[in-house]
């Protein structure tokens, strides 16, 4: 195994040999780095990452009591009695991972929003920009919910890990791509910080049994974390497979991606003024012969061109128009009468 000075060296030489290359797949490495590094100095995301995951998964582990709730499962098509602390770990991971991964990407979108502009007026295509950004997105949303998983489960045993760590990872791809949307079109940080923070208290509380009783409704269906609450609940209690209903965040990320590739194109589309010819102006010439045989040219229209050379001379003199001198006014002196 080589040393960390040597992997390194190899990822340095890498890179070196990327700057002299302008194929599509090469500015498609440098946009990925460019993303994850956007994504490595967000400092407080990761310190959400390292510290709120565990602390919010133990506030609801000691708090939420161990009774037995129903919860309506589509995948299974009716109602589980599962325990209420346990479905509250779910919930609250979900809670956890959207937000965390919403805040990343939609603090990354709006920094780095200058720098794309720059890119695609370098020449960057908007194509390898969006598809660096999915998979800088990808990338963080595996790792957070990988560690999400691994301390879940340090709470309790679920029946299938591994599809609750999927579940988890779609539904932070979703938030990941409402925080794209968000750092497009919104223009302030609060704005979208609000903005996620509700709809994912809403999204997670309304499928809660333990606060919604009517969890099972028909507009519940709808809402972007439904498809991996449902997947993860299954996995938690039985050993049913539930990939496909887990696979439906991705429905939702497909559309905000279309949603925020949209915005990106004209965030960054270049909005500068393009000046256009003026159409020619219709203008009146008076031409008036002198007694000395010169000619007095007035226009109404500004400085005229005067050329007696045949069609194509490049002739620069210019005639400017007749100026006409007011007469100069007249002083009065006033003297009083004795």
């Amino acid at each position: 195994m080589k040393p960390p000075s040597a992997l390194l060296a190899d990822l340095r030489a890498v890179r070196s040999s990327l700057d002299g290359r302008t194929t599509w797949w090469a500015k498609l490495l440098k946009a990925a780095g460019f993303e994850i590094t956007q994504h490595t100095r967000n400092h407080l995301a990761l310190g959400l990452v390292v510290c709120f995951i565990p602390l919010w998964l133990g506030i609801v582990h000691a708090v939420i009591p161990n009774n037995t709730v129903e919860f309506h499962s589509q995948v299974l098509g009716h109602a589980m009695r599962v325990d209420a602390n346990e479905l509250a770990m779910i919930s609250g991971a979900i809670n956890a991972v959207t937000l965390i991964i919403g805040f990343m990407q939609f603090a990354s979108v709006r920094r780095s929003s200058d720098f794309d502009q720059r890119l695609v007026l370098a020449g960057h295509p908007r194509s390898c920009m969006l598809v660096a950004k999915l998979v800088a997105l990808v990338l963080m949303a595996v790792v957070t919910a990988l560690y999400a998983t691994v301390v879940m489960d340090l709470f309790w045993e679920p029946r299938q890990v591994a599809l609750i760590g999927f579940s988890l990872f779609t539904s932070a791809l979703t938030y990941g791509g409402l925080g794209m949307v968000l750092g497009l079109a919104l223009s302030t940080e609060l704005a979208g910080m609000f903005v996620i923070i509700m709809v994912s208290l809403v999204d997670v509380m309304v499928q809660n049994p333990i606060i919604n009783p009517s969890a099972d409704l028909g507009p519940v269906r709808l809402l972007p974390t439904y498809g991996s609450m449902q997947a993860a609940a299954v996995a938690g209690f039985t050993d049913e497979g539930a990939v496909g209903h887990a696979l439906l965040g991705l429905v939702w990320l497909l559309a905000f991606s279309l949603v925020g590739a949209t915005a990106f194109h004209w965030r960054t589309k270049d909005h500068a003024a393009h000046t256009t010819a003026s159409a020619p102006q219709t203008a009146t010439v008076v031409v008036t012969t002198r007694a000395d045989g010169t000619l007095v040219i007035e226009s109404t229209a500004g400085p005229i061109m005067v050329c007696s050379e045949p069609p194509g001379c490049t002739c620069e003199k210019t005639v400017p128009r007749q100026r006409v001198r007011r007469p100069a006014a007249t002083k009065l002196t006033v003297f009083e009468a004795p």
